[in-house]
């Protein structure tokens, strides 16, 4: 008994303790929201008279992207979209360069021939392609499969080393060698005719020129495949002109005897990378 009357004793000191505390002065709290001095009646609100909560809020983002969109995609505030005036850009000059080029083969002045050899020799190249696959094995490890050209990547690339395979323009034997003249040889035919002899192209190419010789024949110049240029010289006569395109084995022109009967000769050149190199090298004589 004595120990309940003691714990009572004790919840009664305690409660009058946390009365006394309550009772002392203490900050006041401030209330969470700020109300409005001014109430509105239920009529009021039903006639509009509510206050405008919508105006206090911030504006949309969205909404404002859209109001300012089309300064953003016109530029420079223009009507034009970027489209046209581009396309209009690319126009002009396209339209300038072809001008100039035009202009520059319609000159035959030296220094627009020389341009004009530039330019043609830049259109007429075929692209090493295994070059260009050897130099991104180099730094890239291996080629671009995008490619197809490339191939694939069990078959790694090399270099190409040998030399580029050349039919014969004319049957026979050269009676006249590089070294004479450093520049080409002369070729007799195996066999000797009475009627015409026709000389054929090495391999496939575009005709560049075709010019009277000194001695009164015709030289035809070809640029080849594989960065080759030809010369076939002492001619007769031709059937094609500058620009046409021949394939390999196609007739370049042909040989006659000439009045004294003497065995006509076919004069034939080589050119690789802007350097005369000898024909027997790359194409087989009898």
């Amino acid at each position: 008994m004595e120990q309940k009357s003691g714990i009572k004793g004790r919840r009664k000191e305690r409660i009058r303790s946390l009365l006394e505390l309550d009772d002392s002065p203490h900050t006041a709290v401030p209330p969470l929201y700020a109300l409005s001095d001014r109430t509105t009646t239920f009529k009021e609100w039903g006639e509009g008279a509510a206050h405008d909560y919508s105006a206090d809020r911030e504006s949309d983002p969205e909404a404002l992207w859209k109001q300012r969109r089309g300064g953003w995609v016109d530029e420079g505030g223009g009507d034009k979209p970027r489209f046209a005036s581009g396309f209009m850009r690319r126009t002009i000059a396209s339209i300038v360069v072809f001008g100039a080029v035009w202009g520059i083969f319609a000159i035959q002045q030296p220094w627009a021939l020389k341009v004009q050899a530039f330019i043609t020799d830049a259109l007429s190249r075929d692209m090493d392609f295994a070059a260009a696959q050897v130099w991104y094995e180099e730094h890239f490890s291996g080629a671009p499969a995008f490619i197809p050209i490339f191939g694939g990547e069990d078959q790694p690339a090399e270099k190409v080393t040998a030399a580029h395979d050349l039919s014969t323009p004319l049957a026979g034997s050269i009676v006249r060698p590089f070294a004479a003249t450093m520049n080409g040889v002369e070729i007799m035919p195996a066999e000797a005719s009475n009627g015409t002899l026709t000389v054929k192209s090495v391999d496939t190419g575009r005709v560049l020129s075709i010019a009277k010789e000194a001695q009164g024949g015709i030289r035809i110049t070809v640029r080849h495949t594989g960065d080759i240029t030809a010369e076939y010289g002492h001619l007769s006569g031709t059937k094609l002109a500058a620009d046409d395109w021949v394939q390999s084995g196609d007739a370049v022109g042909w040989l006659e005897e000439t009045e004294n009967a003497s065995v006509p000769l076919l004069f034939f050149a080589i050119m690789k990378d802007k350097t005369y190199i000898d024909p027997a090298e790359v194409v087989s004589f009898d």
